[in-house]
């Protein structure tokens, strides 16, 4: 039984974890849907206008600028965490430098990766403004 635990922690946590997050995200989903629908039907009963953008899903600005902000933050702590691993297995704490330099360097990427997307999001959401030589269009 001992030699079969790790093997069974691995099915679990590579297999049985993703699945259960997947299908937790799409319950939540739907469950969104069918709470718009009853509202849409309410609607009809009564005789409402609707509106025809009803179910678009339009991301609002703070909606927006809540995940900017949330993906700064993660790439803010990852990038930190990673890099106390790295020190802390480099100056050899507690017999840590075997795994240590591993979770560091993967705390670090996905730090450093959230931190992209935290940058690459700021520029995407930026007002274009026109350079020198363009126009507008209100002249």
């Amino acid at each position: 039984m001992v030699k079969l635990m790790p093997f069974i922690v691995c099915i679990a946590v590579c297999c049985v974890l993703p699945v259960m997050c997947v299908w937790l995200i799409t319950r939540a989903k739907t469950k969104a849907v069918n709470k718009k629908m009853d509202v849409l039907i309410k609607a009809i009963e009564n005789g409402a206008e609707i509106d025809p953008n009803f179910f678009e899903n339009m991301e609002s600005e703070e909606k927006s600028k809540r995940k900017l902000t949330e993906s700064l933050n993660a790439g803010v702590m990852l990038t930190l965490m990673g890099i106390g691993f790295i020190l802390f297995a480099a100056l050899d704490f507690y017999s840590f430098s075997q795994w240590g330099y591993l979770v560091g360097v993967i705390l670090l990427c996905v730090g450093i990766s959230s931190l992209v997307t935290f940058f690459f999001g700021l520029k995407y959401k930026a007002p274009e403004k026109p350079s020198c030589g363009q126009t507008d269009g209100n002249e």
